[in-house]
């Protein structure tokens, strides 16, 4: 009897400890915003918003407002943000954004990122940044080496996305996001280390720099980032950038590149690409809001109904055992 009580006992500690695992999930976002973020707080946001004359960020909070059942009202704005939306006020922002985009490669506004876009699929703002880094290279500064990658990239994808028919599109979208963040000092060390690592043998960006040593031409700059281009090698970097061209399809561009500050790795990514496939352009002030938390992850023991009877076994089975230890130690003194 005791060693059969003993090997059940075995038998239900195996079982309860094979269920003994953890599942890792996905934050529960709208509980995150209960626990972190309260209605001062949002009020606080639309408010600073309104203030840095933004009035699509405005908006954007009070949709969060709406959809987590915060007591913030969109009439409480309404006559403001309709001043801030007249044709003259948008036609003043859009216009002089966007060429400020165009012409630095960055912006804090839809129009001045899309200026920045525009550049880069006309090829003259990634030939500038390519310069701008060669000019740095040439004088001995220090060279931002993700900005040249991913200027070099993209002239050879500008190129593909011609003769492809498009076909190109998402990954030169996506890589551009990716060199606007990185001029504005959004890419975070890791991500920066994990962009070289995929990017390091699509474009030799020492090699360009060696072919482009003693040159002033922009077409000679030009010729020197295709020729440092290797599209056999392109397959990791070209996913990153697919996926970050999702989240702007899902979000904007202006949120895109603000939100990859927040991104540190691959599974980063893959989960601010899922939260913002269900928030949309609202994902932008929910990491605002909350912090990185929101494209974490939480830890959930597993439960189910083999660990239940597998605990009540082995509870059943120690009892068991004991008295059938019991038993034998009192028959042997007897005996």
């Amino acid at each position: 009897m005791f060693l059969i009580s003993f090997c059940f006992l075995v038998t239900s500690l195996v079982f309860i400890l094979s269920y003994w695992r953890y599942d890792v999930v996905m934050q529960d976002i709208p509980a995150l915003m209960l626990r972190r973020v309260g209605d001062v707080e949002l009020r606080a946001k639309v408010e600073e918003a309104m203030a840095a004359n933004n009035p699509d960020e405005a908006r954007m909070y009070l949709r969060i407002g709406q959809t987590f059942g915060y007591g913030v009202s969109p009439d409480e704005y309404r006559e403001r943000l309709e001043a801030m939306e007249t044709p003259w006020e948008v036609a003043k922002r859009s216009v002089g954004n966007f060429a400020d985009g165009f012409v630095e490669g960055q912006g804090e506004s839809s129009a001045g990122v899309a200026g920045a876009m525009t550049a880069d699929f006309t090829v003259v703002g990634d030939v500038r940044d390519l310069y701008e880094q060669f000019d740095l290279y040439q004088q001995e500064k220090p060279v931002d080496n993700v900005i040249v990658t991913l200027a070099g990239v993209g002239v050879a994808l500008t190129a593909a996305t011609v003769v492809s028919a498009g076909s190109a599109a998402a990954a030169k979208s996506g890589s551009s996001a990716l060199k606007m963040a990185a001029r504005g000092g959004r890419i975070t060390p890791r991500m920066r280390r994990l962009l070289m690592r995929q990017g390091s043998e699509v474009f030799d960006y020492h090699k360009f720099m060696l072919a482009t040593r003693g040159e002033r031409s922009l077409g000679a700059i030009r010729r020197a980032a295709v020729n440092a281009y290797n599209p056999a090698a392109a397959r990791a970097l070209s996913e990153t950038a697919e996926r970050v061209n999702n989240i702007r399809r899902s979000t904007s561009l202006v949120a895109t590149v603000d939100m990859l500050r927040y991104v540190e790795s691959a599974d980063d990514l893959r989960r601010l690409e899922k939260v913002s496939g269900t928030y949309g352009d609202m994902t932008r002030g929910i990491l605002r809001l909350t912090g990185k938390t929101a494209i974490g992850t939480v830890r959930l023991l597993r439960r189910s109904t083999e660990l239940i009877w597998s605990m009540l076994a082995g509870v059943a089975s120690v009892i068991a055992t004991v008295l059938s230890l019991a038993g034998l130690l009192q028959r042997r003194k007897v005996a």
